[in-house]
């Protein structure tokens, strides 16, 4: 049984790569590029800016190879102790077959901080390297006044040593409206809604639990690729999770339709026979534009007789906050259910 290999706790004096992974930054944000990672230089970490991270060229002129070799010699430097793309970009699985893994296997683990594309990354990390990485909000959501617990969080997770363990709960409220960095580059997270995380396949009271290594990632990307030999999820639990996994996904830009497409692929091709539970991020797209097919109808359809518990709603991925998810580290997750609503809960996460 291989083991999860988690990267050396940051400390001050630490060097963090900031790149691209498929697409650099508009001129219109670099005002909050500036300010996020001079947040990272207060608080004492050396920064290394990537060839590409202001350079928004048209595809034919900056492609994928070009953004595959800058990643590669960040993931083989061993004085680079993490990297925070800014986002997560377009199309980061581009980059996948140009990596060298074997390489990357042999050079000191470092932390992949993200969301969103940054995921298909990260979880290739976790799978074929089994490198520890960190599903948490993207650098530019990391404003330096920020004082959002989950934001803050990341900074306490990148400093934890193997064996530390961490809990984390729902969210009291979460944000509805995008924020804006090209008209404010100081905006805050300013959350407004009250979060409220859901059970589909448990209607009475009860108590619920889910154990198993965490996994997962944007279902846009993360769920195209996990029958594929970059992410292999099946290998991935042979080898290092014999325990089962808690498979969690998030979804971007797919409508309720897609959204059930995507999760029906996934059980047709025998993925959730792997996995002990499945915690599912809110969607800023809840309704279909051609009928009334929504979010929760979608997730009926595609979930509705899964065995395993079933969560949605969470605290993940692209309406704010995000829970602080490694990948690779043992988790369990209870929760009190009553009428398919959580009550309270509580993820515990070991970094074993």
């Amino acid at each position: 049984m291989a083991n999860i290999l988690y990267p050396a706790p940051l400390k001050v004096g630490s060097k963090i790569a900031i790149c691209s992974l498929s697409s650099g930054l508009k001129e219109k944000y670099h005002g909050r590029l500036d300010i996020v990672m001079d947040g990272l230089k207060h608080r004492g970490y050396e920064v290394v800016e990537g060839e590409f991270l202001r350079q928004n060229k048209p595809r034919e002129q900056l492609d994928a190879k070009a953004h595959a070799q800058q990643l590669m010699g960040f993931l083989l430097d061993d004085e680079i102790a993490a990297i925070m793309p800014p986002m997560g970009g377009e199309l980061a699985m581009e980059v996948l077959p140009l990596l060298d893994f074997n390489a990357i296997k042999a050079a000191k683990p470092k932390w992949l901080v993200g969301f969103s594309d940054v995921s298909t990354i990260a979880c290739a990390l976790t799978a074929k390297c089994q490198w520890a990485t960190l599903h948490s909000a993207n650098l530019m959501q990391l404003h330096p006044d920020e004082k959002n617990p989950y934001s803050l969080q990341i900074f306490e997770t990148l400093t934890y040593e193997a064996g530390s363990k961490f809990e984390q709960g729902p969210s009291s409220l979460h944000q509805k409206v995008k924020p804006n960095y090209a008209q404010n580059p100081d905006e805050l997270l300013n959350p407004s809604e009250p979060t409220h995380w859901q059970c589909l396949n448990s209607t009475d009271k009860r108590t619920i639990e889910m154990s198993g290594r965490l996994f997962g990632g944007c279902l846009d990307t993360v769920g195209l690729l996990l029958d594929s030999p970059f992410l292999a999820l099946h290998e991935f639990k042979k080898h290092s999770a014999s325990e089962g996994l808690i498979l969690y996904l998030e979804n971007s830009e797919l409508t309720p339709t897609t959204v059930a497409r995507f999760l029906l692929s996934l059980k047709l091709a025998g993925i959730f026979d792997d996995i002990n539970g499945l915690i599912l991020g809110r969607s800023e797209i809840t309704q279909s534009n051609y009928d009334a097919f929504d979010y929760r109808h979608a997730l009926d359809v595609a979930l509705g007789g899964c065995l395993f518990p079933v969560i949605f709603d969470a605290d993940i991925g692209h309406v704010q906050p995000n829970l602080n998810l490694v990948n690779g580290a043992s988790c369990s997750l209870i929760a009190d259910i009553n009428e398919g609503k959580v009550l309270k809960a509580s993820l515990n996460t070991e970094l074993s």
